[in-house]
C-alpha cells in the first residue's frame, strides 16, 4: 500500500491555520474557489469514538490512515477507482483544521471541480446528523481562513468560476454532499462574518472613525497567483465594495497605508483620489 503525498498537520485555531496557509507558494496550479463536502463516514458519532479507543486515534493519526487509504487500489479496499494520486486538501473536525493533501497541488474530491478548487471534508453525516450552530460556526471559521488566504469571496456563486461550491453542485454527481441539512446561503453568511473578523474589518462599525491613513510614496507589484486577480476596494476593509481588479504583475503607485485590525492595507493612486488593496498581495519595489 502506497500513501498519497501527505501533509498531515492539524491546527486547533484559526490563527495557527492562517499562519500555515500564509506559507503556501502556488506555482503551476492555483485554486479559484473552495468546495465543501461532508465525510458521511465517519459520522460525528464515529469520529468522537476515536478518542475513546484503547489506542486513541488522533486527528493526525487519522490523516496518516487516510493517506494510506487513498493510495490503496479499489480491489484492496481503497476508494472507488483507486489508488488516487491525492485526496481532498483539508479535513475539518470539531477539534482541528487538518491538512491532508498538498494545498499547492490539485486534489481529488469532486469530478467537475478538482481542477479549480480546494476540497474540504467536514466531519459528519449531515443527511442524518444535526448540523448544529456550533458545528456550522466552526466549519465556517475554517472555510473563512481558506477564502482569506486565497483573497476570494464565497459569493456570488458562478459554477466552476467562483463562490462557495457544494459537492452537490457538481452536475456529474447525484450526491447530497455536504448534506441536506447544510444551507449554502447560511454558510456563506457565516463565512463572511468570520472573514470580517479575521481581516480586521469587523473591528469597527459604521459609527466608528475609519482607520487612519499614513501618507507614503512607493511603488509595488501585484503578487497574486498566475491567472488570479487582486480586488481593489473603496475603503481599507474586506467588506468594502470592490471597485476594480488588478492582474498579476501590474505596477501600482502607493500613496498611503492603513491598519484595520491586524490587516495592513495600501492606498493606491486612482482618478478619484485613491483605493485600497491588501498589502499581503503586493511586493514593494
Amino acid at each position: 500500500m502506497a500513501s498519497i503525498p501527505l501533509v498531515g498537520t492539524c491546527f486547533p485555531t484559526s490563527k495557527a491555520f492562517l499562519d500555515y496557509l500564509d506559507t503556501i507558494q502556488f506555482k503551476a496550479w492555483t485554486p479559484r474557489f473552495v468546495t465543501m463536502h461532508h465525510t458521511g463516514g465517519p459520522s460525528l458519532a464515529t469520529w468522537r469514538s476515536y478518542g475513546n479507543r484503547k489506542v486513541p486515534i488522533t486527528d493526525e493519526k487519522w490523516m496518516r490512515n487516510l493517506a494510506g487509504w487513498y493510495g490503496t487500489p479499489e480491489s484492496s479496499g481503497g476508494p472507488k477507482d483507486g489508488p488516487w494520486s491525492a485526496g481532498p486538501h483539508f479535513f475539518f473536525t470539531p477539534a482541528n483544521f487538518c491538512v491532508l493533501s498538498l494545498p499547492e497541488k490539485r486534489g481529488v474530491h469532486a469530478v467537475s471541480f478538482n481542477a479549480l478548487s480546494w476540497g474540504v471534508e467536514c466531519v459528519g453525516d449531515f443527511d442524518s446528523e444535526a448540523f448544529t450552530p456550533d458545528l456550522a460556526n466552526r466549519y465556517a471559521e475554517g472555510l473563512a481562513c481558506l477564502h482569506v488566504a486565497l483573497g476570494i469571496s464565497p459569493d456570488p456563486f458562478v459554477i466552476n468560476v467562483r463562490g462557495l461550491h457544494f459537492h452537490r453542485d457538481d452536475p456529474k454527481t447525484t450526491k447530497t454532499c455536504p448534506g441536506r441539512k447544510v444551507d449554502k446561503v447560511a454558510m456563506v453568511s457565516l463565512i463572511k462574518a468570520h472573514m470580517a473578523r479575521l481581516t480586521g474589518s469587523a473591528s469597527h462599525d459604521d459609527d466608528d472613525p475609519p482607520p487612519a491613513v499614513v501618507a507614503v510614496k512607493q511603488k509595488g507589484i501585484v503578487n497574486v497567483a498566475a491567472g488570479d486577480f487582486l480586488s481593489v476596494r473603496d475603503e481599507p476593509s474586506a467588506k468594502s465594495p470592490e471597485t476594480r481588479r488588478l492582474a498579476r504583475g501590474e505596477v501600482i503607485e502607493i500613496i498611503g497605508e492603513a491598519m484595520n485590525g491586524g490587516t495592513r492595507w495600501l492606498k493606491i493612486a486612482s482618478d478619484d483620489g485613491g483605493d485600497f488593496v491588501s498589502a499581503r498581495y503586493v511586493t514593494l519595489v
